[in-house]
């Protein structure tokens, strides 16, 4: 095990050998990566962990992306397959991933700032975020990203206020659904402010028009919608590049947990997450569309653990890692990380620091 690793990380790694048990945590050490804030450590190495994913639908589902259509179907054995994109599960990581750190940042964030930053004017609360502008010059135009934070450095940003852009660590690939479990609903189109089919009209009387009034008019309006059934069992995958022992950590975490994806995420379907299996190589392993081929049909949670942890076995090169199988043990670990702990963040707040200044280093350097 590197020497840096231990030094840069002792927090991280600490916990990940509780996590992870310390014979798969060796396994994967040299795929892992350490950054002191030096030029060399940024530059692209051939270095990956691969985390097949399971997901269950917990409620019914919307998953439409762009288009007409209320989800996204692929062909899976001649089957359709409810497919949730990428971009949208990355999406939904990034706004949890974003909210912890300004939860740390309000716990934390003085200290961060003398200790790590050594910057009193940096304030990540109103310097990173991820809100669209909504009116004048800014309409529909990304609010200003710190691009020195843990979530722009592992999920990537832009900014035109710096001299570099940071490409996305965390990658991955579509969930596919094991099953064509979908369902198409008619409707009474509801009213979006009294949440019934009464809908509030406001009209202006031709005869009076110094005077408004309200009226109720019926809505008779019928809509169709389709929905992924609950119990819809998905496999998919992310990949982290070059990770650190801290992200690789708070990756973990934040993929075991519920999840909502949904059109709208506040009414529209929940997800609930679990990695299955995590291997480390030279590069990525396998895709999940193969692994669901390999799954498809099957409703049942350990088989289609079996199913998948075989699969990734089988197409897995002699370079890799030992697979590790995540076992009901290690997500109960994964769980019961405190992700809030002062020296754990300060460890992920100082990777973070350190990869930026390894940034400006490389391109001070040309």
């Amino acid at each position: 095990m590197s020497e840096a690793i231990k030094k840069l990380y002792p927090v991280s790694m600490s916990k990940l050998e509780e996590v992870l048990g310390k014979e798969n945590l060796e396994s994967i050490s040299k795929y892992l990566h350490a950054y002191d804030g030096t030029a060399n450590t940024i530059k692209p190495v051939a270095k990956n962990i691969t985390i097949y994913l399971m997901a269950r639908a917990t409620d019914r589902l919307i998953i439409r992306s762009e288009g007409e259509d209320d989800i996204i179907l692929s062909q899976i054995k001649g089957e359709t397959s409810p497919t949730i994109v990428f971009r949208k599960l990355k999406a939904v990581i990034l706004r949890n991933f974003m909210e912890l750190m300004r939860n740390i940042w309000g716990r934390y964030g003085s200290n961060i700032k003398k200790e790590i930053y050594r910057d009193e004017s940096y304030d990540f609360y109103n310097k990173c975020s991820i809100s669209p502008g909504i009116a004048g010059e800014g309409r529909g135009v990304m609010h200003g990203r710190c691009m020195k934070c843990p979530v722009d450095v592992l999920m990537g940003a832009t900014s035109a206020g710096t001299s570099y852009n940071l490409s996305s660590r965390l990658i991955g690939e579509s969930f596919y659904a094991l099953s064509a479990d979908y369902e198409r609903l008619t409707s009474n189109a509801v009213d979006e402010v009294t949440y019934t089919t009464i809908m509030l009209t406001e009209r202006r009387e031709e005869e009076r028009r110094e005077e408004e009034k309200r009226e109720e008019e019926r809505t008779g309006a019928l809509f169709t919608e389709t929905f992924v059934k609950p119990g819809t069992m998905f496999v998919g995958k992310t990949v982290l590049f070059m990770p650190s022992p801290t992200e690789l950590l708070y990756t973990l975490w934040l993929l075991t947990r519920q999840i909502r994806v949904g059109a709208r995420t506040s009414i529209w379907g929940s997800l609930s997450i679990t990695p299955v299996v995590v291997v480390a190589d030279l590069y990525e392993v396998g895709s999940s569309y193969e692994a669901a081929e390999e799954a498809f049909g099957v409703k049942d949670e350990a088989k289609v653990r079996e199913k998948v942890v075989n699969y990734v076995r089988g197409v897995s090169y002699v370079t890799a890692a030992q697979t590790i199988e995540v076992t009901a043990d290690i997500i109960n670990e994964i769980r019961k990380v405190d992700v809030l702990d002062e020296k754990l963040a300060k460890e992920l707040w100082r990777n973070a620091k350190d990869y930026v200044s390894g940034v400006d280093s490389y391109i001070k350097s040309e």
